[in-house]
């Protein structure tokens, strides 16, 4: 591998020999670890290129596994041939109080004693490193260990973007339901809830077809002591799915419920409009009449002036009493 590609690599990882762990800040310090032990570990690539990752794989003897490189967005098939693994996924997060979907492609490859995680760095990877290097269950199980925790944690990353999701769902149906809210500001939040929803469902799919395919294909890291575990990742991603796709129906049904409650709004309204328009409209004739220059019964006498004063409340007050009565005001 020539040495400006190994020093344009920006990488590093961790190797695991029993209960000893040891740090890797190179490519070369990596490969004379792996030759001179049994160790195996994680080696982790921020946004590499196509040309780097072509020499890496050639460096470590798996061309066909890293190049071309794996892409989630485009719909790419796990590649599973037994030591060897290909997986695309992303890694979600949900910002709040926007709750727009954050997401970033992850791009895993297994060889028999190393996993390669791709990543643009667009996400702090802290998290997912200190539980890879601080857990100990299973360890004794190689890097198909690494790869049901890297999986694990891609679901737990989901399932709080779920959880989130559903909690701003049942706030907006609160709102919904309180007097006076604002029909333009629910609806934007209904927008970006379902767009989130969505979204998240997409980046669902890779990461349930990645363990299904796992699992299906028999790959070497999965060892009959792993089995269970990955079985579980399967369910879980089954669930979060079908989590997903129940979200999305809800968010459809809150919407419906929004245009449906605007239009028995507007009919109100409109129905209380007609209704004094209906009230007013008797002073109106009332007063067009009386207005008239022409001579007419009371003209010009204290008493016309009682009699339509009297014409006036008359109408309007029975006019009042009925709509009232029928519901219309």
């Amino acid at each position: 591998m020539s040495q400006q590609v190994q020093e344009s690599l920006r990488l590093r990882g961790a190797l695991f020999d029993g209960d000893e762990r040891t740090e890797v800040g190179s490519l070369a310090e990596l490969m004379e670890a792996l030759q001179t032990s049994t160790a195996f570990g994680y080696l982790e690539i921020r946004d590499p290129d196509r040309l780097q990752l072509s020499e890496l794989a050639e460096h470590l003897g798996a061309p066909e596994l890293l190049h071309p490189p794996a892409s989630a967005s485009s719909g790419h098939t796990p590649m599973v041939a037994g030591a060897h693994v290909r997986l695309s996924t992303h890694r979600v997060q949900l910002e709040e109080p926007t709750f727009q979907l954050v997401v970033a492609d992850l791009h895993i490859y297994v060889l028999p004693r190393l996993l390669i995680l791709d990543h643009d760095g667009g996400f702090d990877f802290e998290p997912l490193r200190a539980r890879l290097d601080t857990e100990k269950r299973h360890r004794d199980q190689g890097v198909g260990w690494l790869l049901w925790l890297v999986l694990d944690e891609l679901l737990g990353e989901a399932g709080s973007a779920l959880n989130a999701l559903d909690d701003e769902l049942d706030d907006i149906e609160d709102v919904l339901l309180t007097p006076g809210n604002k029909p333009a500001a629910i609806q934007n939040r209904v927008y970006r809830l379902r767009k989130s929803a969505s979204r998240l469902r997409r980046c669902l799919l890779p990461l349930r077809d990645a363990v299904d395919a796992l699992l299906r294909r028999e790959a070497d890291c999965v060892s009959p002591s792993l089995f269970p575990l990955f079985q579980g990742l399967y369910d879980r991603g089954v669930h979060h799915v079908e989590w997903a796709d129940s979200l999305r129906d809800l968010v459809t049904a809150l919407s419906d419920t929004q245009i449906a409650m605007e239009g028995n709004r507007l009919n109100v309204i409109m129905k209380k409009v007609t209704s004094w328009a209906a009230i007013i409209a008797i002073p109106a004739a009332v007063t067009g009449f009386y207005g008239q220059n022409l001579p007419y019964p009371g003209f010009n006498t204290v008493g016309g002036l009682w009699t339509s004063t009297l014409l006036m409340v008359v109408g309007c007050g029975g006019l009042y009493v009925t709509f009232k009565r029928k519901d219309w005001l």
